[in-house]
């Protein structure tokens, strides 16, 4: 009987009545859309201030040592001597440059040097905002042979 009535009386949209409601169904996107956006970027101020700074990884690259980092403000490479019995004998590569970061995130790099270094590890030290030592972490050869082999490309 309801089908009956509906079919006597046709329904008829205007193109008017469609525009309205398609502004208010896009404005309504928008909205959603633009509370999504300032969310995520709450969030990841939220997340900068809250996260240990740390360094993710230390790695070379075909000329390049490179680290990634969360956190870390500024960044030092730095030479451990064969026969080093402390700190006060470890001798720095030099301040890593960041070329690429997303809040916290950072992505660093320092070219390597063109002579090889004397040296029984390679490390990178990360430091915060005050310029504290936050995280250390060293690349995965040890002794003079193998990081030739791997950081230079010299074999012995």
């Amino acid at each position: 009987m309801l089908t009956f009535c509906m079919s006597k009386f046709p329904v008829y949209h205007s193109s008017v009545m469609h525009v309205k409601h398609l502004r208010r169904n896009l404005s309504l996107l928008l909205v959603i859309a633009a509370a999504m956006l300032a969310a995520g970027i709450a969030v990841g101020v939220q997340n900068e201030s809250s996260q240990t700074p740390q360094i993710d990884f230390f790695d070379v690259d075909t000329h390049n040592f490179i680290a990634e980092t969360h956190g870390i403000k500024r960044m030092e490479v730095w030479m451990v001597p064969e026969k080093s019995k402390g700190e006060q004998d470890w001798k720095t590569l030099g301040l890593m440059q960041r070329n690429s970061h997303w809040f916290s995130w950072s992505a660093w790099e320092l070219p390597i040097p063109k002579e090889p270094v004397v040296a029984y590890q390679i490390m990178v030290r990360g430091y915060d905002a005050s310029n504290v030592e936050m995280d250390r972490v060293t690349l995965p050869w040890i002794g003079e042979k193998m990081l030739k082999k791997e950081v230079w490309g010299i074999e012995n």
